[in-house]
């Protein structure tokens, strides 16, 4: 294979893994077509808002662990979210204490708990896909279909 087949083929492919790589970006519109706001996505997985004026108004990214973390406009993390490898998310403040917990177990009920491991709520979803929303007390608060 001569040398120019070879550059060809390295850029060719380079190029390739660029698009594949390409940031991702969502403009949200008012009804008169005017920007309301943006939502970018690189390639390392930062999402990033901005305002209509472009100014950015928070972010959040994760890590290979699973662990999502929130800034302000600043870059001050404000909540972290982290879910362990039996389906347990526990959010936390920018202090790192713990603010809630969502578990969900293999028959499909979510239970919500406060920081303290206070039931506050749960959910099921039945085999046809009906949720039901329960309250602490576990008194039915709403269903959707």
């Amino acid at each position: 294979m001569s040398n120019a087949i070879k550059t060809f083929a390295f850029v060719a492919v380079t190029a390739a893994v660029a698009i594949c790589q390409a940031d991702t970006k969502t403009t949200y519109r008012d009804a008169q077509g005017r920007i309301q706001g943006t939502v970018t996505t690189d390639r390392y997985g930062k999402t990033t808002y901005r305002d209509a004026q472009g100014r950015i108004q928070g972010s959040h990214t994760t890590d290979r662990y699973g662990k999502t973390t929130y800034r302000d406009s600043l870059g001050r993390v404000q909540t972290t979210q982290t879910t362990d490898r039996y389906g347990k998310t526990t959010y936390r403040d920018a202090q790192g204490r713990v603010q809630g917990t969502v578990t969900t177990d293999r028959y499909g009920k979510t239970t919500y708990r406060d920081a303290q491991g206070r039931v506050q709520g749960s959910a099921t979803t039945d085999r046809y896909g009906k949720t039901t929303y329960r309250d602490a007390q576990g008194r039915v608060q709403g269903t959707k279909k």
